[in-house]
């Protein structure tokens, strides 16, 4: 069975699985997928999946020295429990890249020391389309986030006229916003983008409220709190009077966590701005030890905010 499952994938020109289940049926949970390009991924397919049902799938990336199955670990994306639309979906671990002239590990395109010589935006590109290969896939459903260099590179997504049109809508967590994300100029959305934020008040390595040239470390950084608002002025937000920010309404949901939302006439934003918390996934459990020792939140942001904003959304006119 596996020689011949090989031989399938082989003959249809996909990834190998580096990891095969010796079973007939669906192979479910963790898969290890060694793209032609000998980058990899790592998938989580439902225990629930079969292939009549289309189901949604996230494509999420890891922060700089970060890998994959840490990346599962601190989103707890995998929980069975968890629905996207009412359905259960796929996950995408994404890995980056080295770059040794940087002396940096597993990073992505947008930041300073990204590595110039590997095409991260082909390698999104072509994790969706291996899984699209081998699993029914709803395109009208396929979500991006991340965190730290992950969740800038998920806010260059979604800044780009290509990548904005495949996602349905896209979540970073302690984005680092460097200017090669488009941060500061240049964002570009082919459409309005729905954009869920959320960083912690603490978060001494992408602080809050910016960073100055002056301050060094890899570069300027904006204040999220302007970032946020000027993605409610892409979306179609305005103010009160020319000239004038866009105003969210501003809801305390958790003991110290403020959630800011623009109802925008093109897509919603949301930014979650959590009292206490440093560089970390925010989650009750704590095992995003990068934001240490204020790496434990009172919520869980995947499954009562993360899971509920993809579900609102999806791409339209997509077959």
């Amino acid at each position: 069975m596996v020689a011949l499952l090989q031989t399938v994938l082989q003959l249809a020109g996909l990834a190998q699985p580096s990891h095969l289940i010796l079973s007939s049926e669906l192979v479910t949970g963790n898969i290890e997928y060694v793209l032609p390009t000998e980058r990899t991924f790592l998938l989580n397919v439902p225990a629930a999946y079969n292939h009549e049902d289309a189901l949604p799938l996230v494509l999420t990336f890891h922060g700089a020295g970060g890998f994959s199955e840490k990346q599962q670990r601190i989103t707890e994306l995998s929980d069975p429990s968890l629905t996207i639309a009412g359905k259960p979906f796929l996950t995408a671990y994404a890995q980056g890249v080295n770059n040794t002239d940087w002396g940096m590990t597993h990073i992505w395109k947008g930041a300073p020391y990204e590595n110039t010589t590997v095409d991260d935006i082909a390698y999104v590109y072509d994790v969706i389309s291996t899984v699209s290969k081998t699993y029914s896939i709803d395109t009208s459903r396929i979500y991006a986030c991340g965190k730290s260099n992950g969740g800038g590179f998920t806010a260059l997504l979604a800044c780009r006229p290509d990548t904005s049109s495949i996602f349905a809508a896209f979540a970073p967590v302690s984005p680092a916003l460097y200017q090669g994300t488009y941060a500061f100029h240049n964002c570009s959305p082919s459409n309005p983008v729905p954009i869920l934020h959320a960083h912690g008040v603490e978060d001494t390595i992408t602080p809050y409220h910016g960073r100055t040239p002056e301050e060094g470390s890899f570069g300027p950084e904006p204040d999220v709190r302007l970032w946020r608002t000027q993605w409610a002025e892409r979306n179609g937000c305005r103010g009160k009077y020319d000239g004038a920010w866009p105003l969210p309404n501003v809801e305390e949901v958790h003991p110290g966590t403020y959630e800011e939302v623009w109802d925008c006439p093109g897509a919603e934003v949301r930014g979650l701005t959590i009292e206490g918390l440093g560089h970390a996934w925010p989650s009750t459990l704590g095992w995003d030890l990068a934001g240490a020792p204020n790496q434990t939140a009172n919520f869980n942001f995947t499954s009562q905010h993360l899971v509920q904003f993809f579900s609102r959304h999806h791409l339209k006119d997509v077959a």
